[in-house]
This record gives structure tokens, sequence and C-alpha cells, in this order.
């Protein structure tokens, strides 16, 4: 199965399967860097003229806006060969593979929705090197063998929407996507909390991650600055206590609550990686560091 998009030429030999570049992948970059609209490590479609009505032009004398296509497809750059192929099973590996990039992978003859990006480690700050790629796919792999056909259902969306919900240019919808991804994991993960504030804390203990302290509950043990800032965004039409656009949180939840929960999905596939030990306001890119 062929699928992209994937700056990176590394050919991965796993027991089971097979990561290798396509024959054609340096006139695939080639025709990539000439002719691609990029910025600041996302790729955004082509250009199009948006229509106008016929009282528009007539009235109007400047033609349609330009905007960049909110679906769009890209070449293919890699395949992954099985030795018993399963589709279902190929379009895990593809999107958990874009996990470990950083990156959101898809097969061959799907579109891009709105951005995608093509730097490396852009949706998780972390880098792959070295062993990482065969101990990270081979433990994915594994999850995938030995998980019910409903947790595998579960862990597909909870990837899907933490690569794609990033792509979302408006910082509540980056956050909302990531509190849909928590909740998926809370599904997945069989913990038990009593309210939604207590949600991220049981988590964090199930897996011995550190809670950020916008996460942590008040006296109360019923709220969080998180879950009332979620409970305005979802119920109220509000963010960080004003209506939506008029204010924005202290906190940086485009970057903590990303790695917050990019430690939860490590956890929950058995990725053994130091990073699960990083602090939660860390700002640097990481090495994953992948042991057996």
């Amino acid at each position: 199965m062929n699928f992209g998009f994937l700056v990176d030429k590394k050919e991965i030999l796993c027991q089971d399967f097979r990561v290798s570049p396509l024959p054609d992948i340096d006139d695939t970059l080639t025709k990539f860097h000439e002719g691609i609209n990029v910025s600041k490590g996302w790729i955004y479609g082509p250009e199009v003229e948006l229509s106008k009505s016929f009282m528009e032009q007539k009235k109007f004398k400047l033609r349609g806006p330009i905007k960049c296509d909110n679906y769009h497809g890209l070449k293919p750059t890699h395949e992954i060969i099985m030795s018993t192929p399963d589709d279902e099973h190929l379009r895990f590996l593809i999107l958990a593979y874009g996990f470990l990039q950083g990156v959101y992978l898809i097969p061959e003859g799907n579109l891009y929705f709105n951005r995608t990006p093509y730097e490396r480690g852009k949706l998780n700050g972390l880098l792959l090197s070295g062993d990482d790629y065969v101990n990270g796919m081979e433990q994915i792999h594994y999850f995938y063998l030995n998980a019910k056909p409903k947790d595998r259902k579960q862990i597909f969306a909870i990837l899907h929407w933490f690569l794609i919900g990033q792509s979302h240019e408006f910082p509540w919808e980056i956050f909302d996507s990531q509190y849909k991804v928590l909740d998926g994991i809370y599904k997945l993960s069989n913990v038990k909390a009593p309210n939604h504030a207590s949600r991220p804390v049981k988590l964090a203990e199930k897996y011995g991650i550190t809670i950020p302290s916008w996460a942590e509950l008040r006296e109360s043990k019923k709220e969080s600055t998180l879950s009332v800032l979620r409970n305005e965004l979802v119920h109220e039409a509000k963010y960080a206590g004003e209506p939506i656009g008029y204010a924005h949180p202290k906190d940086n939840y485009t970057l903590e609550f990303v790695s917050f929960n990019t430690k939860l999905i490590c956890a929950v596939l058995g990725l053994k990686t130091p990073y699960l030990k990083a602090n939660p306001d860390c700002r640097q890119l990481h090495g994953w560091d992948i042991a057996t």
C-alpha cells in the first residue's frame, strides 16, 4: 500500500512488514520543492479563485478572492508491504507511523484536509533516529495484534484526531480537538473518574505522567482550569471566559495539551520513551529514544 507525504528516505525492516521510500521519491521531492505552497512547516492546498454571483460580477471589478483549497492530494512517497496483507491493519500502521514521525500520513488516493505538515516532529515535538523506527513500529504492530476490534477502532480515532485536529488554525479549535482526544484516551484506558475534571488526573496516575498545572483539581475536587475552559467552550460559546475569539488563556494549550496527549498515547501504545517523564511545559524538541 502506497502512502505519504513523508520527507524521510529511511527504510524500515520489521518482522512482519517493511516500509520503504518509493523508487521515484527523489523526483517527487524535487517537484514538491518546486511547486507546492508551504509556510512554517505546513503544506497548503493549491490556490483557487472563489466564484462570484452574477450581480457581483456586474458591480465589483476585482476578481474573486484567492484561497488555498481545503481538500487536496499529494503524491505518495512510501510503500508498506506486509507478509499477510490486511488493508485495515496497513491503514493503522500508516497512521501510527505518522504519529511517530509527527506528521499526518494517509494511503494513496485519500485527500488531505486543510493544511498538513511536511516538517517531521511538527505534531508531537519528537524526532525519530536510529533504532526508534523499528522499535516503535514493532511495538505499535504488537499493540494492534493484541487489541480487541473495538479498541483498534478507538485508538485509530485517537491518532487520527490527534494529528488532523492540529490542522486547524484557531487555538480554540485545536483545544477542542485535543479535548476530544483526551476523552478518547479515557474511553480506551478503562479508568474510572467521578467527573470530567478528574479524567486527566486519573490517566496521569495510571500511566505515571506528571499532570500539567492547568489539569490539577481545585479544592472542590470537581473542576480544574482545563475543565472550566472546556465546559465554557462546549456549553456557553466562550473561550478563556469571553465570547470565542475575544480572549486567550494564559496557558499554551496548543503546545502543552498536545504534549500531554502525546505522552498518554505513547503510554497506551506501550512505547517506552524517556519523553513520558519530560516536564509538561517543556518547549524543546526531543528524541524518541524508544527502548524495546
